[in-house]
Order: C-alpha cells, then structure tokens, then sequence
C-alpha cells in the first residue's frame, strides 16, 4: 500500500522473493521513492525490491482527501524521475501506469477520477516509450552486479524534485548518475584515470546519446549537461572501457 513495503510484514517469509512498495500519486510530486528502495535493500536476508505502483502518467496529482484535477496531472517527466531514480537506487525494476488504461476509459465506461482522455487515446503516451528507454538502458552494458553509490557525486545529491541518484559496476568501469535537472556536477570516480575515461549524456525523452566532455579539477571531475539550467533530466554514463 501506499507508505509502506511489503517487508513490513513479510521480509521473514521463506517463500517471498519479492518486496514491493508503492510511493504512489496521493503524496505529491516526487516521493522519496530511493528511500523505500534503501530501506528495503538495508534488511536482511537481502531481498529485492520495486516500485510497483509509482505516480502513473495523466493521474490527478495528490487526490487525497477529494480528487481535484484543479491540482494538476502526473506527466511523463513525473513518470521518467520516478523510474530512473528508483531503478538507480537499487530497484530490480519498476512498472508503468496509465491512468486511463488501468480503468480502459471510454465512452461506454464511468470515468473514474477524472481521466483526462480515452484508454485508446492514451496507448502511444511518451512515458510509455521512455518507460523503454530506461529498459534499453539497463540492458545496455548487460551488467550483473549493480551497486548503488551516490558517493560517487560530490557535495548534496538534492531534494525532492533535483535529487540525484547513481550507481556503478562492482568492477568500477561504469558508472550512470540520473539528474532530474540539467546542471553542472562534480563526479568522484575510484580506480577509473582520467585519462581513460569517456563520458556521454543519455537523453531519457527520446533514448538518444551525445558526448559529454569533462573539466578535470583536482580529485574530480566536472561535467556540464547539454540544458544546464532549462530543467531538463539526463543520464551521465561514464565509463574507462568503451562507449557502443
């Protein structure tokens, strides 16, 4: 349910394999969902755990008490920061929602809460394909061990709306950091030379890569998104191997 995990009543349990959580659309934009997922990582025995009911696209915004969709709707950009950031926080996966999909909204339907168009009308949403960018992603490197490291970020990794989220490759080769804003960073990266390493910027709206060039200063190094300061997410992949 929304607020909690299963692994509050279940993480002892031989048969579950499992945990899920919900962080949900009644508390507003950008719940903490890295927490439900590091808390859950924290217990033991390890087990995995998912978002399995993040802010779906085109759903009232904080519904509770009264839905009111005079407070706005969850777009794909609510959609993308709470896959990326949960998956990059340790989730083994995330689902997707649609608002008007899950109640198949049409003209021979009650609408329930306010959906703000058809289910048909709704199949080809741009959080849906940028669902699948996040996929391609992770497959991309085909990595066996991911290990969340946001130590790997200097200085605060942000709150709420500008948190960031990374993790690496137990082998250190690689690294990805979701920044839900476009800025400037500074990245700390152990046994990787400078000399060797390569940088690119993932477009998470359209599953799209250009180069990232870096500034070397001191023990870090410093990257600059392509829309520093117009409020676009990106994904840093830095690696000291090789960029496909």
């Amino acid at each position: 349910s929304g607020g909690s995990s299963s692994s509050q009543w279940l993480q002892n349990e031989d048969w579950l394999d499992v945990n899920m959580f919900q962080s949900g659309h009644g508390s507003g934009h950008d719940v903490a969902c890295w927490e439900f997922v590091k808390k859950d990582r924290a217990l033991q025995p390890l087990k995995t755990t998912m978002d399995a009911e993040p802010n779906y696209e085109d759903h009232p915004v904080n519904p509770w008490p009264k839905w009111n969709p005079d407070n706005g709707y969850f777009r794909d950009y609510d959609v993308r920061k709470q896959l990326y950031r949960s998956v990059f926080a340790g989730a083994c996966g995330v689902t997707y929602g649609h608002h008007a999909i899950w109640q198949f909204m049409s003209a021979r339907e009650a609408a329930i809460n306010y959906p703000d168009r058809g289910w048909i009308n709704a199949l080809d949403r741009p959080g849906a394909f940028q669902a699948g960018y996040l996929r391609k992603l992770m497959e991309w490197q085909q990595l066996k061990v991911r290990i969340p490291d946001n130590t790997i970020i200097v200085g605060d990794n942000g709150q709420k709306g500008d948190h960031m989220e990374a993790f690496r490759s137990e082998d250190r080769h690689l690294a990805m950091i979701y920044l839900p804003v476009g800025k400037t960073l500074a990245v700390k990266l152990e046994n990787m030379k400078s000399g060797m390493i390569k940088g690119a910027w993932f477009n998470p709206r359209k599953g799209t890569w250009q180069a990232a060039a870096f500034k070397e200063n001191g023990t870090q190094l410093d990257f600059t998104s392509p829309t520093a300061g117009q409020g676009n997410d990106w994904v840093l992949v830095i690696t000291d191997t090789y960029l496909k």
